[in-house]
């Protein structure tokens, strides 16, 4: 969608969250935006942030609005179409994925694996262990634990010896792509026992 289905003020709006995010490098705040345009609502802001999601200027996560970059640089991919019913439906422009959006834990990141090192059977082929730094864990769920230079999944609540806990698993990355758990719950690693990250992801054991 081009700027021209933008209004002046949508557009103006736009650039100036443009220019404030390139200039300062954090989002503006509510109240310096209120002040710049002379709002005499937040509402006023709301309903912009609202209107340039929905054309697909703006994308929403967790984290709040981020600018979204239309050539896709940032990493993000567009979702064009969604299957409903049998019959594919058109997607609004906001909908992007990050990998950040589908790797759902708390404060989750990359370890990465270097070819030489040793591993459970399940990660064999990952480069990269993601991994979350939730403390919201229960009892079963996986976790990436390092026993004795080996890494391995272990189950939440399994005697871990002298073995350091480096956080819950919540999927790996190699060469046939990125491999995540299964649930049915918001946590990242939910409902999936450490056995059954190779099974569900294809591999065998």
């Amino acid at each position: 969608m081009s700027r021209r289905h933008l209004t002046q003020k949508q557009h103006q709006f736009l650039e100036y969250l443009q220019e404030a995010v390139s200039e300062t490098k954090v989002w503006p705040t509510y109240r310096e935006i209120v002040d710049h345009f002379g709002y005499r609502s937040p509402n006023s802001v709301t309903q912009n942030l609202q209107a340039l999601s929905k054309k697909g200027f703006l994308r929403r996560d967790t984290d709040g609005y981020h600018l979204v970059d239309r050539n896709g640089r940032d990493g993000s991919i567009g979702v064009r179409w969604s299957v409903k019913g049998g019959a594919l439906t058109p997607q609004p422009g906001s909908d992007r994925l990050t990998l950040q959006t589908l790797l759902r834990g708390e404060a989750v990141h990359a370890l990465r694996l270097d070819p030489q090192t040793k591993r459970d059977e399940e990660l064999s082929n990952a480069r990269f262990v993601f991994v979350s730094d939730s403390e919201d864990v229960v009892e079963g769920d996986p976790i990436v634990i390092l026993d004795e230079g080996k890494i391995r999944l272990k189950q939440a609540g399994e005697d871990l010896g002298n073995a350091e806990a480096l956080g819950v698993y919540a999927g790996h990355a190699g060469p046939y792509g990125l491999v995540l758990p299964f649930s049915e719950g918001t946590h990242p690693a939910a409902a999936l026992s450490a056995e059954s990250v190779g099974q569900r992801s294809g591999m065998r054991h």
